[in-house]
């Protein structure tokens, strides 16, 4: 059996900053934990590296073309350690810049085959989500998915668009989600209405808030925390000029958002095609009554009366609930426990056993 593998990917593992980041977080934690040998090369590791090796040309050059150095390098050490076939490799799943391995990990973004995307800025994610949608714009990716061996995905839903998308079959992996931080403090006896908000962003749907912030009551305020794109900026001044209550805090600390969870009565998702929602599930976990689009994996756990399909629905929702009691909270509490990271780390340990017996009958 093999006890050594490589990870090679484009997710940043030492300073996670998104749930995608946060899922091969916990993946090469829990190998070390079982006694592997993990080596890693990723695409945030080899731009620290350049930054240190290369100071004068890091600040010379914009930050995209660091990353497309990173990249490049990653595909050549995947390929030649995939090549030398040694080690089991694990991989982050990206048609733009694919990368060799045995395993991979899909979790698509918010928002794909949505009309939201055609709103985003950056030539960077505009191609990304052009490729993502059409796999023969990246021939690469067209070999690198058929020499995979193991494909995961998020989420049924996932699995279903990577199946329709890239022609692939795939077994469902629910991500984890470090609900630890919400279950160990008590439920506060009394919130504020106010009404959380994250990810400001066109791909989740910030432009739909001026809509259904039509409906809500005068004494309920938003809270938005997250980065913010050009379509979040004007959808705040819209907000602004209709005299909407709310604050913008831009990016929080993780200790910050938990603190926010614990004060807003009501998380609203506004995201289409969500894949999965990590941020609703810590909305559960924290008692923060999650109200999300009937759209992509949010039916697969959440119930159907946290769930809308129109701005005024949304809103009617959003008034339901934010002055519910604890005993509601303290049940939705329980449905985030099936999403526990020691869920993920038993499962995804089974598959890379599995993986690994699959590989050692081929040699």
């Amino acid at each position: 059996m093999h006890k050594e593998v490589d990870f090679l990917i484009i997710n940043n593992t030492t300073r996670p900053r998104t749930g995608g980041d946060y899922v091969y977080t916990v993946m090469r934690n829990e190998l070390t934990r079982q006694g592997y040998k993990v080596f890693e090369i990723s695409v945030p590791l080899l731009i620290d590296y350049l930054k240190c090796d290369y100071p004068s040309w890091i600040e010379h050059t914009s930050m995209i073309s660091a990353e497309i150095v990173a990249y490049f390098l990653c595909y050549l050490s995947s390929l030649q350690k995939f090549m030398r076939g040694s080690r089991l490799m694990i991989t982050s799943s990206c048609p733009t810049f694919p990368v060799f391995g045995h395993l991979t990990y899909h979790q698509p973004k918010a928002g794909i085959f949505t009309h939201f995307r055609e709103e985003i800025s950056g030539i960077k994610r505009k191609i990304g989500y052009k490729i993502e949608e059409n796999e023969t714009f990246s021939p690469l990716w067209l070999l690198v998915k058929s020499l995979l061996k193991l494909h995961l995905s998020n989420s049924n839903f996932t699995r279903q668009l990577v199946k329709k998308i890239y022609g692939i079959n795939s077994k469902v992996l629910y991500p984890p989600v470090p609900i630890h931080k919400h279950l160990r403090l008590d439920l506060p006896g009394k919130r504020k209405p106010y009404i959380l908000i994250s990810r400001p962003e066109a791909t989740t749907g910030i432009a739909l808030l001026p809509e259904i912030a039509k409906y809500l009551p005068n004494n309920m305020k938003l809270i938005i925390i997250g980065n913010i794109d050009r379509v979040g900026l004007r959808t705040l001044r819209t907000l602004k000029d209709a005299g909407t209550r709310f604050e913008y805090l831009g990016y929080v600390t993780e200790e910050y958002k938990t603190e926010l969870f614990r004060k807003c009565s009501v998380y609203l998702n506004l995201a289409v095609n969500e894949t999965f929602g990590i941020t609703v599930v810590e909305a559960l976990a924290a008692g923060c009554v999650p109200i999300s689009h009937e759209s992509g994996a949010i039916p697969e756990y959440l119930p159907q009366e946290f769930r809308y399909s129109n701005f005024d629905e949304a809103a009617e929702k959003v008034a339901m609930y934010i002055n519910c009691d604890n005993e509601l909270r303290k049940e939705l509490r329980k449905i985030a426990l099936r999403f526990e990271e020691a869920h993920f780390r038993e499962k995804f340990m089974i598959f890379l056993r599995q993986l690994d017996i699959l590989l050692q009958d081929k040699n």
